[in-house]
Parts: structure tokens; C-alpha cells; sequence
């Protein structure tokens, strides 16, 4: 009993680190703690989102498989953050790319 609880909290701190790593890489590679006003409206990458939401996914899916490497999935955490923030700052638009820009509501060809 005292090993599940023990795996429960490890799994917690694996996830907070993974999320303070990943919003500090962010911000020293210069993306914006949050998006541009307006926030619904906004296209850009920030360290808040979706960055740590990319890392909580991987560290999700590494634990899933039961792959926790070294540390109970401590050192996972660190390089899963470092990665998630430079997939956001140089990959993400060649996967994601922006919604085309299109000022009419119904979508439809204005000629």
C-alpha cells in the first residue's frame, strides 16, 4: 500500500517537473509567457500553451508504456520538458500550421 502511494506522488512530481522545465526552456528561448491578446483569437505559440501541454502528453504516453528510465522518470521529466519547448519554439507551425486568414464569417469566395 505504501508503494502506491509512493508511485502516485512520484508520478505527480514527474508531471510538475516536467511542466516547470518545459516553461523555463520556453521562456529562455524568448517565446511569450502567454498569447497575444485576444487570447481566443490567437494563433501564437506561448510558454504556457500549448508547451506544457505537449510535454504532459509524451510524459503520458513514456508512462503508459511503463518506461520510466532513470530516477522513477525524474531525468524523463527534464529531457521530455527540454524537448516539448524547442518542438513548440521550432517545429510546431511545420506540423500545426496556422488557420488561413479569412475575414468572411461564412468561409465562401467574396468575387
Amino acid at each position: 500500500m505504501i508503494s502506491m502511494v509512493t508511485n502516485g506522488f512520484q508520478l505527480l512530481l514527474n508531471y510538475i517537473v516536467s511542466i516547470i522545465v518545459c516553461i523555463v526552456v520556453a521562456l529562455a528561448l524568448k517565446l511569450p509567457l502567454v498569447p497575444e491578446k485576444p487570447v481566443r483569437n490567437s494563433w501564437t505559440n506561448s510558454a504556457i500553451y500549448p508547451t506544457p501541454i505537449f510535454a504532459m502528453g509524451i510524459l503520458a504516453i513514456f508512462f503508459s508504456f511503463n518506461i520510466y528510465w532513470i530516477y522513477d522518470g525524474l531525468a524523463l521529466a527534464v529531457i521530455i520538458g527540454i524537448l516539448s519547448a524547442l518542438f513548440v519554439k521550432y517545429f510546431f507551425y511545420y506540423i500545426f500550421p496556422n488557420p488561413a486568414e479569412n475575414d468572411s464569417i461564412d468561409g465562401g469566395d467574396e468575387s
